[in-house]
C-alpha cells in the first residue's frame, strides 16, 4: 500500500472549500491519467491538523508508487492548495515541500509512530 501525507496552506475549512476536497481533485486527476479508479475499497483517509494546518492521511490500494511520486512531482501546488506532501513506498519516504515556507520536520512527527 502507498501512504501519502498530504498538507493544505489553508488554515480554515468553510462550506464552500475543503482541503479535502482539493486531496480528492488531485488522486481523481492521478487516477484519470492513470486509467484507475478509486474506491473506498482502495481508498483510506484520515484527517488531521498541525500547526493550523489540515492535514490527511492516505493509503492506496493497487496503485504504482513511483507512477504517483512521478505525477506529484510534476503537478501545480497551487491547483490543490498543498504546502507539503509525502510519498510512502515501502521503506523509502519522499517529501514534497510546496511552499516558500515549509518546514518538512513539522510534517514528520505524523509518520513515525511513539516508540511504547
Amino acid at each position: 500500500m502507498v501512504e501519502v501525507l498530504l498538507a493544505s496552506e489553508h488554515y480554515t475549512n468553510n462550506s464552500h472549500h475543503s482541503a479535502l476536497d482539493d486531496f480528492r481533485d488531485l488522486f481523481d486527476e492521478f487516477a484519470e491519467q492513470s486509467g484507475i479508479h478509486y474506491t473506498k475499497r482502495n481508498f483510506r483517509e484520515l484527517e488531521t491538523y498541525i500547526s493550523g494546518l489540515p492535514v490527511a492521511r492516505y493509503g492506496l490500494r493497487y496503485t504504482d508508487c513511483e507512477q504517483f511520486r512521478q505525477f506529484l512531482s510534476g503537478i501545480k501546488a497551487q491547483r490543490y492548495h498543498l504546502q507539503y506532501a509525502s510519498v510512502k513506498c515501502g521503506a523509502m519516504t519522499y517529501s514534497y515541500c510546496m511552499a516558500f515556507a515549509c518546514n518538512p520536520f513539522d510534517y514528520t512527527r505524523l509518520n513515525s509512530t511513539p516508540a511504547a
